[in-house]
Parts: structure tokens; sequence; C-alpha cells
């Protein structure tokens, strides 16, 4: 787990009344994340923020890069304070489905010359190295964007957290 960035924004309003303000603000962002990735507010009853992709069923499509966040009492004023951080742990998971796709490529070509069908060993390979390829592509381009990725991210906090300050005007 790679830190990225981290910071804070001041809230002019009690911890109470922005955390009820951030949980009205929960859902999916209008903004995407590299690889036209959505993502999603949540605020839970505590104060934790954190702003990822929306769960799905799929491992290998959850980005890497998140933000996290809570809201705090400092000196009688509140805060956001945040950091966004690049967990190489989804990578691993992505690269292990890479493989696991490769094996299967490996074994649909040795089934297509088991069962002594010839037409079928080009477009499975290439299909196989296609596959391949684009999930190596993708893997590795996650990471070289995960700056971009976290400005993407902190923008859309400082939006909400706009939006709780200037929630009764």
């Amino acid at each position: 787990m790679k830190k990225i960035s981290q910071g804070k924004y001041e809230l002019f309003t009690t911890k109470a009344d922005a955390i009820d303000k951030f949980m009205q603000l929960q859902g999916i962002c209008r903004e995407e994340i590299s690889g036209e990735k959505p993502i999603d507010f949540y605020c839970t009853k505590k104060g934790k923020i954190i702003i990822t992709n929306p769960p799905t069923k799929r491992v290998e499509s959850h980005h890497s890069t998140n933000l996290f966040a809570e809201v705090v009492q400092q000196e009688g004023k509140t805060y956001v304070t945040y950091y966004t951080k690049f967990d190489k742990l989804n990578n691993i998971l992505n690269l292990i489905f890479i493989v696991i796709y490769l094996l299967i490529g490996v074994l649909a070509i040795v089934f297509a010359i088991a069962s002594k069908n010839e037409i079928y060993y080009l477009p499975i390979l290439l299909f196989g190295v296609l596959l391949f390829g684009y999930n190596l592509l993708v893997n590795t381009k996650e990471e070289t964007n995960s700056p971009k990725d976290s400005e993407i991210l902190i923008k859309e906090l400082e939006k909400r957290v706009e939006a709780v300050n200037l929630w009764d005007k």
C-alpha cells in the first residue's frame, strides 16, 4: 500500500452535522477514473469516508487507487482529513486472473489440437494472445495512472466539502 497524497479541508459546521450531510451526498459520482471506471462516495455514521469504484462481482474490475477520509474535530473546529493510496494487492489479484486466462487459452489450444480441428487453432491462439495482452496492458497502466486518479478523487471530495460548507446558503 503506497500513499499518494494527503491533506485536510475545514468544515464550517459541527462534526455530527457534517457527517449527516456527507451521508446525504452518498452515491455514484459524475467523474470517472482512468479506464472509464465509475467512482462511488460513501460515508459511515462514524464519519469515515471512502471514494472508490463501486463494488462488482468481478474482482478484476476493481480499481487500485482509493481515497480514505475521516471527519474529525480538532481545537474546536471540524475538518476532513484524507489520504489517497495505491493498493498493489489488487494488481496481484489481476495478475492471477491474467495467468488463469493464459492457462484457459493454452487448454483451449490443447483441446483444439486433440480434437484434430485445425480450423480452430489460429482463432483460439489469437483470442488467447489478445486477452492476455489486453489484461497485462490494463494492469500495468493502472499504477502509472494512479497520481491522475488520485487528483480526480481529491477533487470529488473537495466538491462534497464545498457542498457541505454551502449547504444552508
